[in-house]
């Protein structure tokens, strides 16, 4: 005989549970330009603790992105790399020029546009921050920034193994170790972790009769290390060493998991990196902070283009080499109200790209090989004052001043045998360089009243910025310039961050409004004159759009936690894109969801006994800007059953439990093999089960 709770009755077991005694952990952000409470940072943001990430079962960055207010991402990769914020950010990067919207950072290493990397092992929090962060992170953050902060060394000695297993042939395993290096006052501490990732990808090749082809096979290792050199004076070093190599193999003919490809895809990063931070006080009121960092990141990009096997009709085949460095230097002087910066940032990138089309059937062949060579510098100096006007209302003042300096060299050799025009060979060479240089600047007004201890309410105005560029390897005059124009955003925003219930619920509402000037937006055609593919940005009209966002983390008592969130947003935009045949007008920008969803509830007893659901949803998109192919709505189930105790845990989880089918990202055209114009859409990981287990010693 099953027990239905009724509602009265749900309701009246959980409020006879005892008291909470102890409110909510206060939790600081690291993305600012100095550290700051959560409640009291006058922007959007959503903070995932190291707590929230084990308790939700997230190995990666991508476990948590959709339950993230009004972000999204385009799953035209192994892991999430091409991400919106508020609608605004790329949905892939061909071109070997990036200019990425939304900026992303792991302990001070910029990945922007990469992202690959962020497994939530061992990771303290994870920080996004919505609308425009060019103040704190330059022209790389006109949509939002996401912040990855692992756990620092410890005092004490620490460590902890975690293992995973589950269906998909999903293995993980988990090292960490943390502690003084001696028992000496002001000892040196080091921070170890390693984390190794494994499963199949959720697809079958049945020409090759493999399951693996979409695989992942992933190591990220990180070591921390903190020196004292003096009493007024903290040294952190970061070490970090990343190593996916996994398949591409995510799309199909029929939109199923079942796939026909003979060369399936790579999509690889192999990164080594450090920072290191250098704080020292120098005085009662004044410190100083020096940030320096570097990586080194190997990318390779290859797919099978008419995802099946070989045959008399077509065959075809694309892969691109990224090798890109990054350096930067931050250095700013913080004081008690103020702050006064200076930044520097060099990023090379070389690409090498061929593209391999052959038609049988025809006689015609088509290939093309670029190698393309990008430096760009960054150099800005900004600020930040906060005026108190009384105890409770402060106006904060803030600006950056930025100059870019772009260097970009491209030989692009297309060839082959066309019988459709002319019915002869071709060779065209397409050598580009450009060296343009621009200054740009933001800054914000944000005037912030805290009513009492519980209440913050802030409003203000930011200015926003993304540098323009050039397309490159068009061969035709659809295009009518290169060039496209510098972006600017002003950002009109309205929030309430308060505690009720003796600090035992949060919640944080904002509204927003996003006028973007010139706004820049990317699409891909065909040019036929020498039958390949081109990606692109061009400038439209005018784009904007205006929404909310809005969460809550309550507890409840001892045993039980509620939270949410939600966003609702509705955007707009207008102008004519390059190859299409048709006029955007008051149409929403391509991914950008009107809202999407994510509320749960956790139990955990004093017993062991951990209990946990969630639901989370999203509302139909366009995939892109030159058609109007769209996405279904869907909505996700996750659930997680464990037993808990001090030196041990043991949980059996499962996401999307209900096996719901949804896309990440869609494509509209034809493959010239007589099906057509058809649409295509990449999959969204199905259902999965799974058990995890840690011990901490």
């Amino acid at each position: 005989m099953k027990t239905q709770l009724k509602p009265l009755s749900l309701a009246i077991i959980l409020m006879s549970q005892p008291a909470f005694a102890t409110e909510l952990k206060t939790i600081n952000i690291n993305a600012d330009l100095r550290e700051t409470n959560e409640q009291e940072m006058p922007t959007s943001i959503s903070v995932k603790t190291q707590k929230e990430l084990q308790d939700e079962g997230a190995s990666h960055f991508d476990d948590v992105l959709l339950k993230t207010p009004n972000v999204n991402y385009s799953g035209q990769s192994s892991r999430a790399r091409h991400i919106q914020i508020r609608g605004i950010g790329e949905r892939d990067e061909y071109t070997g020029a990036p200019n990425s919207s939304v900026g992303f950072a792991i302990d001070d290493i910029d990945y922007s546009g990469i992202g690959m990397a962020a497994s939530t092992f061992d990771i303290q929090q994870i920080e996004v921050l919505r609308g425009p962060q060019n103040t704190r992170y330059g022209q790389s953050a006109i949509a939002g920034l996401i912040n990855v902060k692992s756990n620092e060394p410890t005092e004490y000695r620490e460590s902890m193994i975690e293992a995973t297993a589950g269906q998909d042939s999903l293995t993980e395993l988990g090292i960490m170790t943390s502690g003084p290096f001696s028992s000496a006052e002001k000892s040196p501490q080091y921070r170890i972790a390693i984390f190794k990732h494994d499963s199949d990808g959720f697809r079958d090749n049945k020409t090759l009769n493999r399951s693996d082809t979409n695989g992942r096979d992933e190591l990220t290792a990180r070591a921390k290390l903190r020196f004292f050199p003096s009493d007024d004076t903290t040294v952190d070093v970061t070490l970090l060493h990343a190593d996916l190599d996994n398949g591409y193999d995510a799309w199909s003919r029929d939109n199923s998991f079942t796939n026909l490809s003979n060369e399936p895809g790579q999509d690889t990063l192999l990164s080594n990196a450090f920072s290191a931070k250098v704080t020292h006080q120098l005085n009662s009121n004044r410190t100083l902070q020096s940030i320096t960092s570097f990586s080194d990141n190997e990318l390779r990009y290859a797919y099978d283009t008419d995802w099946k096997a070989n045959d008399t009709t077509y065959r075809g085949l694309f892969d691109n080499q990224q090798d890109r460095q990054n350096f930067s230097q931050d250095i700013r002087v913080i004081g008690k109200n103020w702050l006064i910066g200076a930044y520097f940032s060099k990023m090379d990138e070389k690409n090498t790209r061929y593209e391999r089309y052959d038609y049988p059937s025809w006689g015609d062949n088509y290939q093309t090989d670029a190698n393309s060579d990008y430096v760009l510098k960054k150099a800005s100096i900004y600020g930040q004052y906060d005026l108190a006007f009384s105890e409770k209302a402060t106006v904060a003042l803030s600006a950056r001043l930025e100059r870019n300096w772009k260097d970009f060299d491209l030989n692009t050799q297309l060839s082959g045998f066309d019988t459709s025009y002319g019915g002869g060979a071709y060779d065209y060479s397409n050598p580009e360089s450009s060296s343009p240089t621009e200054n740009l600047w933001g800054g914000s007004i944000i005037y912030s009243y805290k009513y009492n201890q519980k209440h913050t309410a802030f409003t203000g105005v930011t200015r926003g910025y993304k540098m323009g560029g050039f397309n490159t390897n068009l061969t035709e005059s659809s295009i009518e310039s290169g060039a496209y124009d510098s972006e600017t955003l002003y950002n009109y925003e309205i929030g309430l961050k308060s505690n009720y219930l003796d600090g035992n619920l949060k919640t944080s509402t904002n509204l927003f409004y996003m006028d973007r000037k010139n706004p820049q937006f990317d699409g891909y055609g065909y040019e036929s004159s020498y039958a390949h593919w081109v990606y692109f940005t061009e400038n439209f009209e005018s784009a904007n759009a205006y929404g909310l966002e809005a969460e809550f983390d309550w507890r409840l008592n001892t045993t039980w936690n509620l939270f949410g969130a939600v966003s609702v947003m509705k955007t707009d935009i207008s102008g004519t894109p390059t190859f299409a045949n048709f006029t955007l007008d008051d149409r929403e920008y391509a991914h950008a969801p009107s809202y999407q969803y994510n509320f749960g509830a956790k139990y955990r007893s004093a017993s062991g006994l951990y209990l946990m659901a969630d639901i989370n949803g999203m509302d139909a998109f366009y995939f892109d800007n030159v058609h109007d192919f769209k996405s279904d709505s869907y909505t996700l189930v996750n659930a997680r059953i464990g037993y808990e105790q001090e030196n041990y845990e043991v949980y059996l989880w499962g996401k999307n439990i209900t096996d719901e089918t949804y896309a990440t990202r869609g494509f509209q055209f034809d493959h010239f093999d007589g099906d057509g114009e058809q649409q295509y859409v990449r999959l969204g990981d199905p259902r999965q089960i799974g058990v995890t287990a840690r011990i901490y010693f």
